[in-house]
């Protein structure tokens, strides 16, 4: 279970780091909006990115999120993720994503998307590491 610490910083509207697998073992980062329900972190990304396909082969992923006025007070999320595959389900989690972005024009935003397949991907939130540091003088 998250402590209101964590849960506080996530709940900011800070941007998420991905990072996956590629089938190399080499690491691949893409910055991410993202929501937090209870305590799980969803994200949303076409079904062919290549961070989906990554985690549909090998479902170990690292996320980093940092607050968004000191980036010395972040945290680690370490765990294992899911693809839900719902493209009707994954624009409308997308919908309340990006509300926490840009607002009133996130229906817009998401309705000018592609037509591409989006998915949902799901991350517990069970390995947290919490860090707060301040700016160096």
């Amino acid at each position: 279970m998250l402590d209101a610490a964590a849960r506080d910083l996530l709940d900011l509207s800070g941007v998420a780091t991905l990072t996956t697998l590629m089938a190399t073992g080499a690491p691949q980062s893409t910055i991410m909006w993202y929501r937090r329900v209870d305590d799980v972190l969803r994200l949303i990304a076409p079904a062919s990115a290549v961070k989906a396909r990554n985690i549909e082969r090998d479902s170990r992923v690292s996320v980093v999120v940092t607050h968004p006025e000191n980036p010395y007070h972040y945290l680690e999320v370490r765990g294992n993720a899911t693809v839900l595959h719902n493209d009707s389900g994954a624009r409308e989690e997308l919908r309340h994503i990006a509300r926490r972005y840009i607002g009133e024009r996130a229906d817009t935003y998401v309705g000018e998307l592609s037509s591409a397949e989006r998915v949902i991907v799901e991350i517990p939130l069970q390995r947290v590491r919490l860090y707060v540091g301040q700016r160096p003088d």
